[in-house]
């Protein structure tokens, strides 16, 4: 399966596709229905680790914790 992951700086989304099936997104606002904390932290860090633009932490230190 071909899948990409992208941070959105604009929405502060991160996105996730895979081709031929779905594309959606994961989002650390508590508001949002794309709202999943731990999922958000692990993706970030995984673009953080290759080099791809990715969310920066917040100041309470939370975003890129593993």
């Amino acid at each position: 399966m071909d899948v990409g992951i992208w941070f959105n700086s604009n929405t502060g989304h991160i996105h996730l596709a895979a081709k031929d099936h779905f594309i959606s997104t994961v989002s650390a606002d508590p508001a949002s229905r794309r709202y999943h904390p731990n999922l958000y932290r692990k993706l970030a860090a995984a673009l953080r680790d290759a080099d791809c633009p990715h969310p920066n932490p917040s100041p309470e230190g939370e975003g890129l914790k593993e």
